[in-house]
C-alpha cells in the first residue's frame, strides 16, 4: 500500500515536470490512438470497445479545446470551432458506427499535430537553446500553434 502511494507520488511529480508544449502533443496523440481504437471497435463490433474509447477520445478533444480559454483570435476561434465539430460527430457514430467519420476526426488530428510539432515544439526548441536576450527577442507564444502562419507564411489544416 504505502509502495502504490509512493509509485503515484513520483508519477505525478514527473508528470508535472513535462512542458505545457509536450502535454498538448500527448493529448494529439492520445486522442489519434483513442480514435483508431474505436475505429476498431466498430468494424470488430464491440460496442464497449467503441464506446470506451470514443468516449476517452472525446475528452481528451474537450482538454483540447479548454487549453484555448482565454485566447480571443481568428485563427483560436476556427480552431474552437473545429474541435467542437469533431466532437458532436464523434458522439453520433456511437450510433452511426460512421468509420468515415473516425476517418475524417484522425486526419484532422493528424494535421493539428503535425502543426503543433513544427510550429510549436521545433520553434520552442531554438528558443531554448540560445541565450536569454535572443530568447526575449524571440517571443513564441504557446498558443501561436494553429498554424496558420508560420516564418510569414499561410499554411491550411484543410484535409
Amino acid at each position: 500500500m504505502v509502495y502504490n502511494a509512493l509509485s503515484s507520488y513520483q508519477k505525478i511529480q514527473i508528470n508535472s515536470e513535462i512542458n505545457p508544449q509536450k502535454l498538448i502533443l500527448m493529448l494529439y496523440e492520445g486522442a489519434i490512438k483513442r480514435i483508431h481504437f474505436a475505429r476498431e471497435g466498430v468494424i470488430n463490433k464491440d460496442p464497449k470497445q467503441r464506446g470506451e474509447n470514443l468516449s476517452k477520445a472525446i475528452a481528451i478533444i474537450s482538454e483540447l479545446n479548454a487549453s484555448l480559454r482565454n485566447i480571443e483570435d481568428e485563427q483560436v476561434s476556427f480552431l474552437r470551432g473545429l474541435f467542437l465539430a469533431m466532437m458532436q460527430e464523434l458522439c453520433k457514430v456511437s450510433v452511426t458506427n460512421d468509420i468515415q467519420t473516425l476517418d475524417r476526426a484522425t486526419k484532422y488530428l493528424m494535421e493539428l499535430k503535425r502543426i503543433w510539432q513544427t510550429s510549436v515544439m521545433e520553434h520552442g526548441n531554438t528558443v531554448e537553446n540560445t541565450n536569454a536576450e535572443t530568447a526575449q527577442k524571440k517571443e513564441v507564444s504557446p498558443m501561436s500553434y494553429s498554424g496558420y502562419e508560420k516564418h510569414g507564411q499561410k499554411t491550411s489544416i484543410a484535409i
